[in-house]
């Protein structure tokens, strides 16, 4: 899903594709927007430290450990299409990185942040009921429709653990804030956000109570 972003007081403007993360077709989809509008910065709404090993993925690819709830997303996924992971969206972005040269920013949190927020916010009651719930969620039926109903629906039953909710509104205003403060700062009308689908909406409700709004046609 592409869409473009404007902010009509500093006139400026942003590019946003946001897919679903595992759909190789959605890797594909954001491989033919960036051939075509050569951005000169990608922002991923992973951390820099998870572009890094990517990187060091695409050069030397090595066995993936997957949770439990992984493995789950991906088998539903499968409805809609070849899976793979790393997730196409990012795996796409790093390589275009690293066949052009050109800058890359991780928007969410490092790794240390995000231990911290997560130790800070997950109680046992939270981290016991996370556990109990994944044969329910394996099993659910969510009522899809497309692969964009089903990454939504998909978050809104994992965050109804009270404290993954609270941890992904944290991440989601942190990734708002970096693209806010680098777009005002480091404009260039070609720049791409390369979004995981899952935080689309409230990203997108975030930046719009930052002055950027979608782009009439």
């Amino acid at each position: 899903m592409f869409t473009k972003l404007i902010n009509r007081e500093e006139n400026k403007e942003l590019n946003v594709f946001s897919g679903v993360k595992g759909l190789v077709s959605h890797g594909e989809q954001l491989k033919e927007i960036l051939t075509s509008i050569k951005p000169e910065i990608l922002l991923i709404t992973i951390s820099q430290g998870e572009i890094d090993g990517l990187s060091a993925f695409i050069r030397e690819p090595f066995e993936m450990n997957l949770s439990d709830y992984e493995i789950i997303y991906g088998v539903r996924l499968t409805k809609y299409g070849e899976v793979m992971t790393p997730p196409p969206i990012y795996v796409e972005s790093v390589k275009y990185l690293m066949d052009t040269g050109k800058k890359g920013i991780g928007l969410d949190m490092s790794q240390e942040q995000f231990d911290a927020l997560y130790s800070e916010t997950m109680k046992t009651r939270h981290l016991i009921r996370h556990s109990i719930r994944k044969k329910r969620i394996l099993n659910y039926d969510f009522k899809d429709k497309n692969e964009y109903e089903f990454s939504e629906n998909w978050i809104k039953r994992v965050n109804a653990v009270k404290g993954l909710a609270k941890i992904d509104e944290t991440r989601i205003d942190y990734m708002a804030d970096a693209i806010d403060k680098f777009s005002r700062n480091s404009y260039n009308p070609s720049n791409l956000i390369v979004a995981d689908y899952e935080f689309h909406k409230p990203l997108m409700t975030r930046l719009e109570i930052q002055g950027w709004m979608p782009k009439s046609p």
